[in-house]
């Protein structure tokens, strides 16, 4: 992945749900985190990765499952 997609609207991020981690196949956690942004958004974006739960594997710094 050159480029991946780590920010999404919040609704976006609503309906992700956890992903097999890409290293090791054991399910990756999804963590969402606000974004500061100077203007009140309707739906602000989050940004978003998803955490292994094995803490030897690579996929524990954090993963994304897209490019954009």
């Amino acid at each position: 992945m050159d480029n991946p997609k780590t920010i999404y609207s919040r609704s976006e991020a609503s309906r992700l749900r956890d992903q097999p981690c890409p290293y090791c196949g054991k399910r990756g956690r999804l963590s969402v985190r606000p974004v500061p942004s100077l203007a009140d958004d309707v739906d602000p974006d989050v940004s978003v990765l998803w955490y292994c739960l094995d803490s030897i594997c690579e996929g524990h710094d954090g993963f994304s499952i897209e490019s954009s």
